[in-house]
């Protein structure tokens, strides 16, 4: 392996042919290399050659796979028969015009980028060209750069489209454990810890950062156990006052102090066959964890006020953010209900320790919160992504869903822009990335795209058609990414 030293700090791992950031200072990466993703075709049609040179010539020195067509007849002839990515096509021609070559390219694909040249008399006629699919339009005279920034603009939210796309496909495909996604080595052993977990009854420490998501791990350890069809309860030990905790867990009888009017059943007795989750234990005064010893020790629970108790069967999920050993040395956790409690520990690890998730958990958040919102958000343009991915996430999961509700409230347009993320997340990723950071996430990404196109084509046997549908796009689309990423044809 090849390895390159990142100065920030930053460091990626390769595991379950996915990649990943892990606590270190290395970047990692397994040769072979995939392929260089190929340039994308632009068809440049135009009855002036003076144009239609000078728009080739510009696009074809940028990296671009240029053909020309010097009318509208032999434009159309070339939609049919080749793979075209782009067309650029002059508005007004003799014989067959411009808004004809948009309809044919969209029947063709309907994703197809159309951007439409016109002069001054017709840019009505261009702006109503795009209410039928056209991009953009750019009107005479124009610079070679305004070109060249419509395209690249048109291709860049094509991609995004197309990347968000995929993104559900893959959420949708991918393995997810009671309502947690990913894909990350990380997330896939933490998986794993759940399910071994899951099938034997023994108390359980859940480690991990505030917001990473220990609550779901809970719960998800009680849905796939014997207990899934008794009580879940939770509660946040941080929440409740002391005085007022002992009684939520323990009930207590009539006249037990000021105030208790009436007998009341306690949490552990409301959890009885079930899974009582304790999170935040660490907030829990140690004189009221020597009687929750007792009470694990003894398997029943005597309501306050009351002269017998009553025997309960309860699994103790118990979760907190402190570092448990350094709160085990400073006295302020009970070693012996350490002990007790902390018979399998599940450690949830951070998001910046996942970051090849970030991409995933932020298109699971958009789609819900753009559905409750009712805005019709198409997904996160790549500078958004960039940004997402590059920033600490010191919030954990918790703070992206947060950050992706923020910037669905502030969008004015079908993608998520920076300006639409919150100051923090834009302040937090300003930092200079370590060099190669680009390199390696567009790589990154290209390879995920890739793995994952490639098993569902495996999966139809080589079918674009049925492959296509399984992914919930048109069958020339998936072609598309296929040419983009170098993926031979069936």
């Amino acid at each position: 392996m090849t390895a390159v030293t990142y100065e920030d700090g930053h460091n990626v791992r390769q595991g379950y042919g996915l990649w990943s950031f892990a606590p270190g200072r290395t970047l990692t990466s397994s040769p072979p290399s995939p392929p260089p993703a190929r340039a994308e075709r632009i068809l440049v049609v135009d009855d002036d050659p003076d144009t239609r040179d000078m728009c080739a010539e510009v696009l074809r020195r940028n990296g671009y796979d240029v053909i020309r067509a010097e009318s509208g007849r032999s434009a159309e002839a070339l939609l049919r028969t080749s793979a075209v990515d782009v067309t650029v096509t002059d508005l007004k021609m003799p014989d067959v015009g411009g808004l004809e070559i948009l309809r044919v390219a969209k029947e063709v694909d309907p994703n197809m980028v159309v951007i439409l040249i016109t002069g001054f008399p017709a840019v009505d006629t261009a702006v109503e060209g795009m209410k039928f699919g056209a991009a953009e339009y750019v009107p005479k005279p124009f610079s070679p750069q305004q070109l060249l920034d419509v395209v690249q603009n048109s291709l860049e939210m094509r991609r995004a489209r197309e990347s968000h796309g995929l993104l559900c496909s893959r959420l949708r495909r991918s393995f997810s454990l009671s309502g947690m996604v990913g894909q990350s080595r990380k997330v896939l052993a933490l998986f794993d810890d759940i399910r071994r977990t899951a099938v034997v009854d023994a108390h359980v420490l859940i480690l991990g950062e505030s917001g990473t998501g220990k609550e779901p791990v809970a719960r998800a350890i009680h849905a796939n156990s014997r207990r899934r069809d008794r009580p879940f309860v939770p509660v946040n030990c941080s929440a409740i006052p002391e005085n007022l905790l002992e009684a939520e867990l323990f009930g207590f009888e009539r006249g037990a102090f000021t105030g208790a009017a009436g007998p009341k059943a306690g949490l552990l007795q409301a959890a009885d066959g079930g899974t009582l989750f304790l999170d935040e234990v660490c907030e829990m005064s140690v004189l009221l964890q020597a009687k929750l010893l007792r009470i694990l020790e003894e398997g029943s629970v005597r309501r306050l006020g009351a002269t017998k108790p009553a025997a309960f069967d309860v699994r103790f999920v118990a979760a907190t953010n402190r570092d448990i050993r350094q709160e085990l040395t400073r006295q302020r956790f009970r070693e012996d209900l350490f002990f007790r409690i902390a018979v399998i520990e599940v450690q949830v690890p951070p998001l910046r320790e996942r970051r090849e998730d970030v991409p995933l958990l932020a298109a699971h958040f958009l789609e819900s919160c753009a559905a409750q919102s009712g805005k019709p958000i198409e997904g996160v343009s790549p500078a958004a992504m960039d940004v997402l991915i590059r920033y600490d996430w010191p919030g954990n999961v918790r703070q992206l869903k947060n950050a992706i509700e923020r910037a669905v409230a502030y969008a004015r347009g079908p993608f998520v822009v920076p300006g639409d993320l919150p100051p923090a997340v834009l302040d937090g990723a300003e930092r200079e990335p370590p060099a190669g950071f680009h390199v390696w996430r567009e790589r990154a990404l290209e390879r995920l795209e890739r793995e994952f196109l490639q098993t569902t084509l495996e999966t139809h046997g080589g079918n674009v058609t049925r492959a296509a549908q399984a992914l919930g796009i048109h069958r020339s689309t998936l072609q598309r990414l296929m040419r983009r990423l170098n993926l031979p044809a069936a």
